[in-house]
């Protein structure tokens, strides 16, 4: 019998409950039809296409794409809690194909609630705020406490691991969790500050009959902390720091997520832990290249319908208007991103034995090994100290310049115009990014101590790290400004989910009276 440390033993007990918990049915639910629901998961998918966002926040997205666009025709609270539940139905967004009515009510009062507030915020504000009630929208919707179990045990367990020089212990205890939300569970920074939210202001949670000013006034200044909280001066080293050491926590959630019933029992026996353990990252290894060129396709996707855009709205009308098209160029730009990216992602190497027997020792030390017996590890908080480090930071911006005026000679070499150019390098480095992204899927099961790069994947990293670093930056703006987002959600969803609320109704008109001729 094996003895489970308190985080162990804790987490333990929670996942015991929650695996016992099931909401209650009602007999009242809202249905919907299959036609409407075939054309609307169609349009989802493709809707998905043009964003490189998580599986598991798409559906908070939609949520939110919903509500903004309920909220900007004015229609009344009731009505969009309705018409938003039935929407998520059609495609495919809940995990019942039909939703209790009282749900409906409930999902009224947080969006009244958050409404009110809306009308003394300023537009920034107001942008958090409808991402706020998605994310309590989708909670309720879809409540599932195992997620929020693994994210606090594993913060709690990171907690008296590492030392980053904050003496304040609130403040670490925050700053750690928030690394762990960004790194354990890849959420989105509206996510995680709603689930600080629920924290630091818990009153807030739920539908409200009237909100007074002190209430609006306390939101306002919580929301202040949490922004100060999420832009934390050492939060990016953090995410690092705590990115490396989520292999083991990555293993225990799949041991938990494939039967919590069980999970009891498997932690009560080393043995039966190692084989379980071991069984997991053998399926996990094989399945690592089909989940990254998975999200290769999507970025593929997204790409080069993105690319296509520019191409007929600035590129093409730019060569016309200065002489012809240059279709090598043309062509050029258009197949260049989408193979870049899957040559980039095509030759993900699957981790050895030695990291499965590594992965296991570290998941033992976090169920099993004392508080009193931990080392804690010192973060480095200072990026550039001594002579050293400086001549390898100018040796890498000097590199970097070479590399970007030895990428534009190569280009007018094969004469490609000022725009093209622009186009060229802007997708070289969002791919870059994107791939980059990508390649840290076949990353989650692998312990940085046991990953053996060559020399020459090393100078390949060095050399692409300032295309990868402004594809950062790019990919943030063009997040802003997404002209596909743009077009979908103005120009092609509003008119088609309209219809498809039209024909569901017109399919009830018929079936109602088809049932009065068979009566």
């Amino acid at each position: 019998m094996a003895n489970l440390n308190i985080n162990g033993t804790n987490l333990v007990k929670e996942i015991l409950l929650a695996s016992k918990y099931k909401e209650q049915e009602k007999e009242e639910v809202i249905k919907t039809t299959k036609t409407a629901s075939a054309l609307a998961f169609v349009y989802e998918k493709a809707r998905n296409a043009v964003e490189f966002r998580a599986d598991h926040l798409i559906r908070q997205a939609a949520i939110e794409r919903i509500l903004r666009r309920r909220l900007f025709l004015n229609q009344d609270s009731e009505k969009i809690a309705l018409l938003l539940v039935r929407e998520l139905s059609w495609a495919k967004y809940l995990n019942k194909e039909s939703i209790s009515s009282s749900k409906v009510t409930l999902l009224t009062g947080i969006i009244e609630k958050y409404r009110l507030v809306l009308k003394s915020a300023d537009q920034n504000l107001k942008d958090t705020l409808v991402g706020l009630c998605s994310c309590e929208i989708e909670e309720n919707v879809s409540f599932n406490p195992i997620n929020q179990i693994l994210i606090n045990f594993v913060s709690s367990s990171i907690l008296p691991r590492i030392d980053f020089g904050e003496d304040d212990k609130s403040t670490k205890s925050m700053q750690v969790y928030i690394a762990t939300e960004r790194s354990f569970a890849k959420n989105s920074e509206i996510l995680i500050s709603f689930r600080l939210l629920k924290v630091l202001d818990p009153d807030w949670k739920g539908p409200k009959e009237s909100l007074l000013e002190n209430d609006i006034s306390k939101l306002f200044q919580t929301l202040t902390i949490i922004d100060n909280h999420l832009n934390y001066k050492y939060k990016d080293l953090l995410r690092r720091k705590v990115t490396q050491m989520t292999p083991p926590f990555n293993l225990i959630r799949e041991l938990v997520e494939n039967s919590p019933e069980s999970f009891e029992k498997i932690t009560s026996n080393l043995s039966l832990l190692e084989e379980k353990a071991t069984e997991i990252l053998e399926i996990r290894y094989r399945q690592t290249q089909d989940k990254v060129m998975r999200a290769s396709k999507r970025s593929i996707v997204y790409i080069f319908l993105t690319k296509m855009v520019l191409a007929i709205l600035i590129e093409v009308p730019f060569d016309i208007f200065f002489g012809k098209v240059n279709y090598l160029v043309l062509g050029i730009n258009i197949i260049f991103p989408p193979s870049l990216m899957f040559l980039l992602n095509s030759s993900v190497r699957l981790p050895e034995k030695t990291n499965t027997d590594l992965i296991i020792e570290k998941v033992n030390e976090y169920l099993y090994l004392n508080e009193e017996d931990l080392k804690t590890e010192k973060v480095k908080t200072i990026l550039y100290k001594g002579k050293a480090e400086k001549v390898f930071y100018y040796t890498f911006l000097f590199t970097s310049i070479l590399i970007l005026l030895g990428l534009l000679w190569i280009l007018n070499l094969l004469h490609f115009n000022p725009i093209s150019q622009i186009i060229f390098l802007f997708f070289l480095c969002v791919v870059s990014f994107f791939a980059f992204r990508v390649r840290e899927i076949s990353k989650d099961y692998l312990i940085k101590d046991s990953e053996r790069e060559s020399f020459f994947e090393t100078l390949l990293d060095y050399l692409f790290l300032p295309i990868v670093k402004i594809g950062q930056w790019l990919s943030n703006q063009i997040a802003k400004i997404n002209i596909l987002s743009f077009i979908f959600d103005f120009i092609i969803e509003a008119p088609l989910k309209t219809f498809l609320e039209i024909l569901e109704d017109w399919l009830h008109f018929v079936r109602v009276k088809k049932e009065e001729i068979l009566s």
